[in-house]
């Protein structure tokens, strides 16, 4: 049976991955994965002020992913963008978090953005 949130479930394989050094990762990568996992776990306390969001993590990751190529071999092939697992976890972690209190995004300002571009 196919997973739900496929994207999802990668982005805290990643997680993982990234914390028991299967990945090799730089610090603030490490503390990223580690902030994903413990967020996680404190999600259920209703004194948590966000929530995550599976649906909507799941709906970006998907979206990306309809866009082709726009430059190069696979640009002229049509080929589709197949995300790689640690962008996976940048647009789950991005997207998926929400505030309680106004439903927006918890984080809206970072470097991730600026790293992918659109993911191109």
């Amino acid at each position: 049976m196919a997973a739900k949130y496929p994207h999802v479930e990668a982005a805290t394989r990643y997680a993982r991955a990234v914390l028991d050094g299967s990945i090799p990762a730089y610090r603030y990568t490490r503390l990223a994965c580690q902030r994903y996992l413990d967020d996680l776990a404190q999600e259920s306390d209703p004194d948590y002020p966000y929530y995550f969001d599976k649906a909507e993590a799941e709906r970006v990751c998907e979206f990306v992913e309809l866009l082709p190529h726009t430059k190069g071999e696979w640009a002229f092939k049509r080929q589709l963008i197949k995300l790689e697992p640690w962008q996976v976890f940048g647009f789950v972690n991005i997207f998926g978090w929400k505030c309680k209190a106004d439903d927006l995004r918890r984080f809206r300002n970072n470097r991730f953005h600026r790293r992918v571009a659109g993911a191109a």
